[in-house]
């Protein structure tokens, strides 16, 4: 399993949204025109849900939203460089700057942790997570997890 078998050019945005529910909302909306889930109100509820159960961002200017969901036949991932520092609520207290949101179906787990351990890879290298900040295409992000 690759990262890049659930992310690619098209899944990949640049927002300059400035608050936490205007980027999830944007990257549901994302997901729902690409077709990934079948609900786009569906899947934005179970993402801000998600939200205040618990801060999706882990730190390091990092934010990794999620939700599993019967509706979901295969996982996906979506990507966000942000364009200013927004407030998240982080474990570490820092703004973000990127996004990864993962939807997937309820009854994988194992293949959601897949998922998750190879963003976190790349997100825990300072010069991919650099490179992931400074990203301008779609390409440059796909670079950082090449090898992934």
């Amino acid at each position: 399993m690759r990262i890049l078998d659930y992310l690619n050019e098209t899944s990949i945005l640049f927002l300059k949204e400035t608050h936490k529910d205007q980027i999830l909302t944007t990257m549901a909306k994302k997901a729902a025109e690409s077709g990934y889930v079948s609900s786009e109100k569906a899947f934005v509820d179970a993402i801000l849900e998600r939200e205040t159960i618990m801060s999706t961002g882990i730190g390091l200017q990092v934010a990794i939203p999620h939700a599993k969901m019967d509706g979901i036949k295969e996982f996906f991932v979506l990507a966000a460089v942000l364009e200013k520092d927004v407030p998240w609520d982080s474990l570490d207290k820092k703004p973000v700057r990127l996004v990864f949101m993962i939807g997937g179906p309820s009854d994988r787990q194992s293949d959601y942790l897949m998922i998750l351990s190879k963003i976190t890879l790349v997100i825990k290298n300072p010069e991919r997570r650099k490179a992931l900040m400074a990203a301008k295409t779609p390409q440059a992000v796909l670079d950082a997890f090449a090898d992934l």
